[in-house]
């Protein structure tokens, strides 16, 4: 299902999942922001398991509220008490880089926020492509070359 236009799922979307947290091990309800490129998305209502090998997955960043308790660097995200106009955030949090994981759409998904707006959006991706080059030690082709070759296929 698409929203004004856009795909439900698409870069800088905000999405709730339960992801497992890099402190205690638990999935606990958190959001987290779509990585992957719009295009090399396939939007559920598109997905074939017939025709595809694997799952329908896109990669996220996870999202805390406990940001400053992480050693990891973070992003902020905008926010508001009564949720931010385009993130749909109510309480102060940031993108944790280096705190990914795959989600396989719609099944894992719980829940939609916002748009992390764009200038924020361009902090992220240059910050988590800053950090997966330095875990893999090369430059890989695209962001899902990367998650594959660190998550597993």
């Amino acid at each position: 299902m698409s929203t004004a236009g856009n795909p439900s799922y698409r870069h800088g979307r905000l999405v709730w999942a339960y992801l497992r947290s890099s402190v205690t091990g638990k999935r606990e309800n958190h959001p987290g922001v779509i990585l992957d490129p719009t295009d090399e998305i396939c939007q559920p209502e598109d997905f074939d398991p017939r025709t595809r090998r694997d799952d329908n997955v896109v990669h996220v960043i996870g999202v805390s509220t406990k940001y400053r308790s992480y050693k990891l660097p973070h992003i902020r995200l905008p926010s508001a008490a009564g949720g931010h106009p385009t993130t749909r955030l109510r309480e102060d949090c940031a993108a944790i880089v280096g705190w990914y994981h795959r989600i396989t759409i719609p099944d894992d998904v719980i829940g939609f926020g916002g748009e992390v707006p764009p200038a924020a959006m361009v902090l992220i991706d240059q910050a988590v492509r800053r950090d997966l080059s330095q875990k893999l030690g090369r430059e890989l082709q695209t962001l899902r070359q990367v998650f594959d070759e660190l998550l597993g296929e």
